[in-house]
Formats: structure tokens, C-alpha cells, sequence
């Protein structure tokens, strides 16, 4: 569990959040703690909002060339900011006060390092009081110790511990200072092997990683019982060095967290990972972000940071170039990212959303072009999309209008709205009100599944309809058939004309002419119209009929009967 020197600080960040050793305008407020470093690698680093808006973090001193301090800080809503130092805490490069979770008592939960690099834990309460503990059994030597992770409602507190060996163990401490240690089935008991708590919900279950002895991540869940239950996300890599972590749990039992694969890049987990949401009945949805990379830097592709009690998950990715941008995924899988006016746009600068709140308010991280790290705050309200047809069912040919409204408890939403057919995009409407349409006469006879996606624009998630289920039935044709010469004489060369018409447009397709129940021959509509020449026809009278066999979007019809009369 050791930090290292001068790696990039966000790197640390990701670090102790997992402890795993289509882009909508906002309006960002940015803040600095008091103190903050203003070189590369310096800087402000919220890690944690609560439901008031109060946001735990760390700030890195402006120190010397070579080393920062971390010191904890609390935003209030407000804006008013509080900077502290847990007593005892080291003052050498990477030592200091790590604040890495706050519940909604204002209560905040992390680790100091101390002047021989040991960790210690500690709960400040509200007031600004800060007990330290340290789990039994913990390693006294250099980078071991105890490290809370994440503080519950009720003040709970999960971490994990590092042992003299250097294995991780899991603990949780209860608001009355008990201390219970468990580890994960099939956890490594080497080095740097073990189990990781990451996060704990109101009703005290626990979710992280644990690394088993050939060095492969795996998930957990812990009940409140004690009872451990281990997942893989699919798609999960088996070499060590891959797998699967859980980052984060809401009171639902939803979980968040991330994965990597087997690709042939080599690479610490999380730094090249994709992202999950694991529902409380335990099946798994994993996602990307779009515009996710596997380029340049460290961090490679999409990586989860906190899901809500709404079942949004904030994160970050990084793109091609090896830049990094936040990302907010609603409930319903759509992805919206964002980007923090002066972020940087070089390698490993950028945009990191790390803890949302179940209002909706994002806190997180960015690295200007410098490498100078900001502390931000954002607000995002949750929307809901769904469209209705004007005409359903309706017939091939028929202007269908599709409307769109999108409701949202933070107001109304404006932007665009994409209408799709499936995959297929129909097109764009603007909202107005609240609401965008589309008019379209173009959708085939048949089902159709049509979504309104909503792109999200001014501090608004984005958000998918359900299906709509839009039924288009053939538009209804009508036949008749004419001739060239009526009365004809036998051997005379006689031309039948098949006219076919519809409300719905052109039909296409065939004709087949016949006489009685003999068929005479067939022809091709062309304009709505097709033809047959024939010479054979017998001394008498014939009773002639063009039958029309329809196409997808045209049903079939049959013309009256024409006499034709052939004389000798």
C-alpha cells in the first residue's frame, strides 16, 4: 500500500477512491483550499460530497521541488472552507492528512501518514474533534497501517489494513468504536495480496476488491451479516494484474465499479479498466464511455467512481491522446461527459468526477496544463424522457409526429433530443417547454422500436425513453386493368394496362394479368402502372383481370373484371 514518490497525483487519487493500489454545458464552480500547492502535481483533491453539499478532500501543499504534504480540508455548502491536520500526522513528501469520505452528520473519515510513514486511521466529527484509531493486528513498519476508505450515515466506518507481511485485511468500525476484521474467500496472503474494502451504504454492506494469490482482482459484497458474496464482471481478465473491483455501493445494494480486460496492453488495474453497474440482484451491465481510448499514459479507457441512490455513476475516462475527461452515467446506461473550464487537454491532465450525491451535486478534480490540480463542484439533475406517437397505429405513407418531453425535479430541461428507430437515427428536435418533436412519412410497413434520447445540455443528465412500439400497417391499394383494342379479332395483338393507386404513395412490385383462372402473363409497375401484350387469346369472350401481389408497404388488390371480346 505504499504511494510512491511522484507519480501523478491523480493516479493517488484513483488510488485511495478504489484503493486499489456527448458533452452537456454545466456551470462548474471552482474552489482551492487554503495552502494549496500551485506547481505541477499541487493542488486541491475533493474526494467525497455528502447529501448538504459537503464536500471531504485533500489538498498538496506547495512543499519543495520534490515533495507536497497532504492536509484535509471541508467545503461547506456555502463555499466556506476549513483545512485541518490530524494530530501526528508526518510533514514529508506524500505524508500527511488523506480525508477520504464524509456522511451526511458532517463526520469525516481517512488516514494520516506519519513522520515514519505509518498509517494511522481517524473520524473528525462535525464539530472539528478527531479520534484516531488503529486496527489491532496492524503492520508498525513503513507504508502499513490502518486505512478507512468510507464513512456510512450512521458513522460506520469500512477500510482496510496492511499487516507486517504486507497482506491487506477488511475492517469495519461501528459508530461505538468496535472494531470487526474479516477478509474475502480466496484472498492472497502474500504480499501485497489481500482484501480492500472501497465503500459502505447505510444499512452497513460492503463492497471493494480482493487479490488472490496469483495477483488477479475479484469483487465483493459484504452483508451486514458478515456473509461475503465474490463477483466477476463479464468480460474480466484472469492474468494478474486484471480482474474486478466494486468502488462503490448505494443504500440499494447497487454497485459500481470497474474491470479490466485481457487486452493485450499490460497494466495495473483501474488504469486501464471498463466500468459496471452490478444491480442488488446481482446481474451485471458494463459500459464504456464514448470517446473512451486505450492510447497514451497510464490511464487507458473508462474508470467508475460513485453511484447515487438514483443509480448515477460519476467517473472518468481517458481518451486517445491520453487526456481525461469526467463522465455522469444515468440509471438508464445513457453517458454523459464533462470537461472543467481550464482543464488541461495534454497527457494525463484533465477532468476527474469522483463523488456524486443523491441531489445530484459532482464533486471531483482537474489538472490544468501545468499540472496544477483544482477542486470542483457541479450540479446535475436527473431527467426522464419519453415519447408518444400521434398516429399509432398507422398506415405506410401517413405523417407520424413523435413527441418527446422530458421532465426533470430541477426544471426544465432545454437542448435536443435525438429520435432513433433502433439504431437508426430518424433525426433531431430542439425542446421547447420541455418537449421536441419530429414528423416523419417515412417508417415501413411493420413494428417499429422508437426511442427518445435526450443529449442533456445545462446542468441536465441525459436520459433514454422506453421503447416505443410503433406499428405501421401496408397502405391499402386499388386496381384496374384496360385494354388496347376491346373488341379484338382472333391473332390481333392486344395490350392490357394494370393501373395501380394508393393514398400512400407509388406502389411498386408486380402485376399478374389473368383470364378467369388462367394466368396470361405478368408485369412490372412502373409509376403505378404495367403492362402485357397478347396475340393468343381464343374466339369469344374473357373475363380479364390485373392482380396486384403488394410489396412491404402496399397491400395486394384485385381490378373488376374486364370483357374482352374477341371476334373472328
Amino acid at each position: 500500500m505504499k504511494l510512491g514518490s511522484r507519480k501523478t497525483i491523480l493516479v493517488l487519487c484513483i488510488s485511495f477512491l478504489a484503493l486499489a493500489i456527448g458533452s452537456p454545458a454545466q456551470t462548474f464552480t471552482t474552489f482551492e483550499a487554503p495552502g494549496a500547492g500551485t506547481g505541477a502535481y499541487q493542488g486541491t483533491l475533493p474526494h467525497s460530497i455528502n447529501s448538504s453539499g459537503e464536500i471531504a478532500g485533500v489538498f498538496l501543499d506547495a512543499g519543495n521541488s520534490r515533495s507536497s504534504v497532504a492536509h484535509g480540508f471541508v467545503r461547506a455548502a456555502n463555499g466556506v472552507i476549513t483545512t485541518f491536520d490530524a494530530p501526528g500526522a508526518g510533514t514529508g513528501s506524500t505524508q500527511g492528512t488523506w480525508a477520504l469520505s464524509i456522511n451526511d452528520a458532517g463526520s469525516v473519515a481517512g488516514m494520516y501518514i506519519d513522520q515514519n510513514n505509518l498509517y494511522h486511521g481517524f473520524l473528525r466529527a462535525a464539530d472539528g474533534t478527531i479520534t484516531e484509531f488503529n486496527v489491532s493486528g496492524a503492520g508498525t513498519t513503513g507504508h502499513r497501517g490502518s486505512c478507512p476508505t468510507s464513512i456510512n450515515t450512521a458513522g460506520d466506518i469500512a477500510g482496510t489494513y496492511t499487516v507486517e507481511s504486507g497482506v491487506y485485511h477488511g475492517f469495519v468500525r461501528a459508530v461505538d468504536g468496535t472494531i470487526t476484521t474479516f477478509d474475502a474467500p480466496g484472498a492472497g496472503t502474500g504480499f501485497e495480496q489481500g482484501t480492500i474494502p472501497a465503500s459502505i451504504n447505510t444499512a452497513g454492506d460492503i463492497t471493494g476488491l480482493y487479490k488472490d494469490a496469483s495477483g488477479v482482482y475479484h469483487a465483493f459484497v459484504r452483508a451486514t451479516s458478515g456473509t461475503v458474496t465474490t463477483f466477476e464482471a463479464p468480460g474480466a481478465g484472469t492474468a494478474s494484474g486484471e480482474g474486478t473491483a466494486g468502488i462503490s455501493i448505494n443504500d440499494s445494494g447497487e454497485i459500481a465499479g470497474g474491470y479490466s480486460d485481457t487486452a493485450p496492453i499490460k497494466h495495473i488495474l483501474f488504469l486501464s479498466a471498463e466500468g459496471f453497474v452490478r444491480a442488488a440482484d446481482g446481474a451485471i451491465t458494463t459500459f464504456t464511455a464514448p470517446g473512451s481510448g486505450t492510447g497514451m499514459g497510464m490511464f487507458r479507457g473508462t474508470i467508475s467512481g460513485r453511484i447515487n441512490a438514483a443509480g448515477v455513476v460519476t467517473g472518468c475516462y481517458a481518451d486517445a491522446a491520453g487526456a481525461l475527461h469526467g463522465f455522469v452515467r444515468a440509471a438508464d446506461g445513457t453517458i454523459s461527459s464533462l470537461d472543467a473550464p481550464g482543464a488541461g487537454t495534454g497527457l494525463e491532465e484533465g477532468t476527474v468526477a469522483l463523488s456524486i450525491n443523491d441531489s445530484g451535486e459532482i464533486t471531483g478534480t482537474y489538472a490544468d496544463s501545468k499540472g496544477v490540480l483544482h477542486g470542483f463542484v457541479v450540479t446535475y439533475s436527473s431527467t426522464s424522457t419519453t415519447v408518444t406517437s400521434s398516429l399509432n397505429p398507422s398506415t405506410y405513407g401517413q405523417s407520424v409526429t413523435f413527441t418527446a418531453a422530458v421532465t426533470s425535479s430541477g426544471g426544465t430541461a432545454t437542448g435536443t433530443v435525438t429520435f432513433k428507430d433502433g439504431a437508426t437515427t430518424l433525426g433531431t428536435g430542439t425542446l421547447s417547454s420541455g418537449k421536441a418533436t419530429l414528423a416523419t412519412k417515412t417508417l415501413t410497413a411493420g413494428s417499429h422500436s422508437i426511442t427518445a434520447v435526450y443529449d442533456g445540455a445545462d446542468g441536465f443528465l441525459s436520459s433514454t425513453s422506453p421503447v416505443l412500439t410503433q406499428t405501421v400497417k401496408q397502405a391499402s391499394t386499388s386496381t384496374s386493368v384496360s385494354s388496347s383494342l376491346n373488341p379484338s379479332k382472333s391473332g390481333q395483338a392486344v395490350t392490357f394496362t394494370a393501373t395501380v393507386t394508393s393514398s400512400g404513395g407509388t406502389p411498386t412490385g408486380t402485376v399478374t394479368f389473368k383470364d378467369g383462372s388462367t394466368t396470361l402473363g405478368t408485369g412490372t409497375l412502373s409509376s403505378g402502372k404495367a403492362t402485357f401484350t397478347t396475340s393468343t387469346l381464343s374466339v369469344g369472350t374473357h373475363s380479364i383481370t390485373a392482380v396486384y401481389g403488394g410489396s412491404t408497404d402496399f397491400s395486394g388488390s384485385t381490378s373488376p373484371v374486364l370483357s374482352q371480346v374477341v371476334n373472328e
